[in-house]
């Protein structure tokens, strides 16, 4: 039977103990060997991390598995630390956990593990794996001295900006559709889709961490000047977007749109509009009051509800305001005839106001 001391050690880690440790708690090899043994009470997880327990592991389990096996200063970075962050475009975690350890710290990846060196270790910041987290005990108790930082439930991981930047930046164990290159063995005839969808799916993961306020855009610039040049070309890319004022994706295709144009200048993007209290337009060019909307459902379901758009879209059009809404879909489909009409309605827009000066002096709502 396992010794008591390992198991009390073991119940702050969530089941789970090294090799190290359980000695550490006065266990035997013999002991440990026989603990592990085939229909015995533990199950071995990795390279000399234990589970106290049979049957399958969980999420929280895992993480704590890879940690335990990366040493008490590893992190949880990439995938799983974006969904850990409440991050919904990130790409879908899949078998492979990466850990986050010092340049100095001579470990290579086992089983699900992979590790990650670099010079620059970040803060760590908590996830709590249970349910009831009001139940944990202080930070700063200790429970174990064996253990002095362990919290069952308590996973440290990186912060979200960095989260975020290494899982656009190394994206060998993401899913093909975020890498900018062909994986296929002998090459591919259109080199330029894979690119646009990494794009498309970097812009969306960036964009929802500034959106949702997990990161600010200078957060994320650090990270991505601290990258590796060569991985962080799409990162830049969105970053740009970003500090322009892009909360979306589809924003972000817009962005590209708009600047194809010989006639359309930069419009401000989600800035607050001018003399109108409370609505902030996707691009906006105040000068022929003129508003393009992206009708991105999935993204805005963060903003209004359907009625909510009929009725800002009302308040615009009662102040001479023009709202042109655009899909996704129809943007990426047929990107030229939406230029086009967006560059009519701008003209349009600068003959309107020349007649019709009146407009301009519409009383604001509030």
């Amino acid at each position: 039977m396992p010794h008591v001391r390992a198991q009390r050690l073991a119940a702050v880690q969530d089941g789970l103990i090294t090799r190290k440790q359980a000695l550490a708690a006065e266990m035997s090899p013999a002991a440990i060997t026989h603990a592990v043994r085939a229909g015995g009470p533990w199950q071995r997880v990795l390279r000399g991390v234990f589970a106290t327990f049979t049957g399958p592991l969980s999420p929280l389990h895992r993480l704590r598995a890879a940690r335990l096996y990366a040493g008490d200063g590893a992190l949880v970075t990439g995938a799983w630390a974006c969904w850990m962050s409440g991050l919904a475009y990130g790409p879908p975690v899949g078998d492979e956990i990466e850990v986050l350890v010092g340049r100095a710290v001579r470990l290579h990846g086992t089983g699900f593990v992979v590790v990650r060196r670099t010079v620059r270790m970040p803060a760590a910041s908590g996830w709590i794996g249970v349910d009831d987290a009001d139940a944990l005990p202080p930070p700063h108790v200790v429970l174990d001295e064996l253990a002095p930082t362990a919290r069952p439930g308590e996973i440290l991981m990186v912060p979200a900006a960095r989260a975020v930047v290494d899982t656009v930046v190394f994206t060998e164990h993401a899913p093909p559709d975020w890498s900018p290159g062909c994986r296929c063995r002998y090459g591919c005839s259109k080199p330029a889709t894979h690119r646009t969808r990494a794009l498309r799916n970097v812009r969306a993961l960036m964009c929802e961490a500034v959106q949702r306020r997990m990161a600010g855009p200078a957060a994320l610039r650090n990270e991505v000047e601290a990258a590796w040049p060569r991985r962080s070309v799409l990162a830049k890319v969105a970053l740009a977007d970003i500090e322009a004022g892009c909360r979306s994706a589809p924003e972000c295709e817009l962005r590209d749109l708009v600047r194809r144009s010989r006639i359309l200048p930069e419009p401000l993007w989600n800035r607050p509009l001018p003399g109108v209290r409370g609505i902030v337009p996707d691009a906006c060019w105040p000068e022929r009051r003129l508003i393009v909307e992206v009708d991105s459902r999935s993204f805005h379901g963060f903003g209004d509800a359907p009625e909510r758009t009929e009725q800002r879209r009302a308040r615009l059009a009662a102040l001479g305001w023009v709202v042109l809404p655009v899909s996704p879909a129809r943007l990426r489909a047929d990107p030229a005839r939406v230029l086009t009409q967006i560059e009519a309605a701008y003209l349009a827009g600068h003959g309107a106001l020349s007649t019709a000066g009146a407009v301009q002096r519409a009383p604001s709502i509030h």
